[in-house]
């Protein structure tokens, strides 16, 4: 009788600690993703014309920034494109501007490439 109390017992602790270590993987893994969102949180053509349509060169992207190397600093409203919905962030070099879209990165960077394109 202790026996089988004694094999319960044990069976049910390596049980539940191997349920708890499980969970315990799942929620760390979550914590590294990196999520995107399809949609464009403003017109593309609104970005282009604070940025200028033929005044940016290259454009990176990073997991939650565009790098975009521009031609002429003076002519890019830099004020208006902080004020732009989903724009959490703008950092200004000697010819790169830094915008920090963060989840609207990447289709903010495919719309002004396909634009820049088109």
């Amino acid at each position: 009788m202790i026996n089988n109390k004694f094999k319960v017992i044990f069976l049910s602790i390596i049980t539940f600690g191997l349920i708890w270590i499980k969970w315990r993987k799942k929620i760390e893994h979550k914590k590294n993703t990196i999520y995107q969102v399809d949609d464009l949180p403003f017109k593309i053509s609104t970005l282009n014309s604070y940025l200028g349509v033929e005044n940016y060169r290259v454009i990176d992207s990073k997991p939650s920034r565009l790098n975009i190397e521009i031609k002429d600093i003076a002519k890019v409203d830099l004020e208006k494109i902080k004020k732009l919905k989903g724009v959490s962030g703008l950092f200004v070099k000697s010819s790169t501007i830094s915008i920090i879209l963060g989840v609207y990165t990447n289709s903010v960077y495919q719309a002004l490439n396909n634009n820049k394109r088109g």
